[in-house]
Order: structure tokens, then C-alpha cells, then sequence
């Protein structure tokens, strides 16, 4: 019995196994990086030239919003593993994500900015909170105010019933202290112009 050895067989299951293993190690690392990831937006990019690649990225490292290139198949299995399938879904084509420690609004509206600067960046939907929306939603959200100007809309919304509360509560006493003065005033007068007569 002769025993043949096939380097050629061992050269591709060698490479099929290294293949594997990367591919692990990235799907580990995307779960790993998007797993605390709350708002997150879908974006794909064919046909997006470098040039306007190029000045995306600039302009949302300047946001401090992050742009990731991923291949469709393994970031589906990433956000699978970490209970985002939904995403996954909106995956289909070349595809970016486009996150960032921001306000759900700044990053829709970032989005659809660049979207209708460059129209081969096409949203196809995103995570807000946790929950996927879809592009005509992110449409949506993007004209919504950030979270900064709902509070301050919010706050000077309380604040306006208790200004004319407080201003109602202090006209009688504005009134009572404006005829004290009046009466006082008078007295003066009356002091005075009693006062050469006497």
C-alpha cells in the first residue's frame, strides 16, 4: 500500500480553515463593537466615487460619526448573534454602517444630508434605540429637533405656565404696593402743601 500526499488538497483545506477562522474572529469583533451600539443607520454605496467617499468621511469624522465598510454576510451574523436581526435584513448589497455616541436625529439627519448631496449613497434603514426602522422612517427622523432642543422646547413649555402663574400671583400685590405709593405720595403732598399754609 503507497501513501500519495496531495499538497494541493492540503493548500485549499489549509486556506478554508484560515478563511474560517477570520471570518469568526470579524464576526466576533462587529457583535463585540455594535452590541452596545443604540442608534445605527444602513447605508449602501455602490457606485459612491473615492473622492466622495473621501469628504463623507471627513465630514462625519468631524461629527464624530463612524462610517464602517462590511461585508453583508458576516455582519448579518454579527447583529443575529447579538439579537439584532433586523438589521441584518436591511443588509443587502455593499453596505456601510454609519454610527456614532450621538443624538438618533443629528445621525438621520447627517444621513439624509449626504444622501441628497451624493445619490449613490442610499439609506435602506437603520436602529434607532434599539429598533429598526426603515429608510422612509429615517427620512422622518432626520427632520425631527435633536434631543437638546426638545429639552429646551420642553423646559420653557413648563416654565411658561408657571410665569403667568407667578405674574398673576404677584399683580395684586404689584397693585396693592402701587397704591401704598400713591397714598403715600398723596400724604406727601398734602404734608407738604399743609406745611407753607400753616
Amino acid at each position: 500500500m503507497s501513501f500519495c500526499y496531495d499538497e494541493s488538497w492540503h493548500k485549499t483545506n489549509y486556506l478554508k480553515t484560515m478563511v474560517s477562522i477570520i471570518n469568526k474572529a470579524i464576526v466576533k469583533e462587529l457583535a463585540q463593537r455594535y452590541q452596545h451600539t443604540r442608534n445605527c443607520m444602513v447605508v449602501g454605496y455602490q457606485g459612491l466615487k473615492s473622492l466622495e467617499a473621501n469628504e463623507l468621511r471627513k465630514d462625519l469624522y468631524t461629527k464624530k460619526i463612524h462610517l464602517e465598510i462590511v461585508k453583508d454576510s458576516l455582519a448579518s451574523l454579527a447583529f443575529k448573534e447579538i439579537g439584532l436581526e433586523g438589521i441584518g435584513r436591511l443588509l443587502e448589497g455593499p453596505s456601510a454602517l454609519v454610527s456614532g455616541p450621538i443624538d438618533s436625529a443629528v445621525l438621520a439627519k447627517t444621513v439624509v444630508e449626504w444622501s441628497k448631496k451624493v445619490p449613490a449613497l442610499k439609506i435602506r434603514g437603520g436602529m434607532v434605540e434599539g429598533n429598526v426602522i426603515s429608510s422612509p422612517e429615517v427620512e422622518v427622523l432626520s427632520k425631527l429637533p435633536t434631543k437638546p432642543v426638545l429639552h429646551t422646547q420642553f423646559v420653557t413649555l413648563l416654565q411658561a405656565p408657571m410665569s403667568r402663574l407667578a405674574a398673576v400671583l404677584s399683580a395684586p400685590l404689584h397693585k396693592l404696593l402701587g397704591d401704598l405709593e400713591a397714598l403715600k405720595d398723596k400724604r406727601e403732598k398734602e404734608g407738604t402743601s399743609a406745611a407753607p399754609a400753616s
